[in-house]
């Protein structure tokens, strides 16, 4: 409610961390799906993914350091299902794996826009 409120108060659009609803969903012990699917649709401009640490069961730390999570794909999956097909991010900015890993982490993000444009209706997204 308060990102919504802000989003129309400051008539402004939003850059979805996507990694961050996660880590912050495992830290704070809410929701993911049900934070994502709150935020208004309509203001979702952008999206951002990378990778996070697990510093205990229940501590992640948003790094950008690793490979994205299964999880975060999902999300991810699940963001463009609710706000639509939006340019998106991926950045790592240490640990840098082969460049063929980046390759196919940018592929799986081509991927899930391909699906999500098929899948939505005319007049959506």
């Amino acid at each position: 409610e308060f990102i919504n409120a802000v989003l129309t108060r400051a008539d402004c659009l939003l850059l979805l961390d996507v990694n961050n609803i996660y880590v912050n969903s495992i830290n704070q012990g809410y929701d993911a799906a049900t934070f994502l699917r709150g935020l208004a649709p309509e203001r979702i401009a952008y999206a951002h993914i990378a990778g996070h640490d697990r510093r205990a069961p229940d501590l992640l730390v948003d790094s950008h350091g690793a490979a994205v999570d299964e999880r975060v794909w999902q999300l991810l999956d699940m963001a463009y299902g609710h706000g639509g097909v939006v340019p998106t991010v991926l950045e790592r900015d240490f640990n840098l794996p082969p460049l063929a890993e980046l390759f196919d982490e940018a592929c799986r993000i081509k991927h899930l826009q391909d699906k999500n444009t098929k899948t939505r209706s005319p007049g959506h997204g």
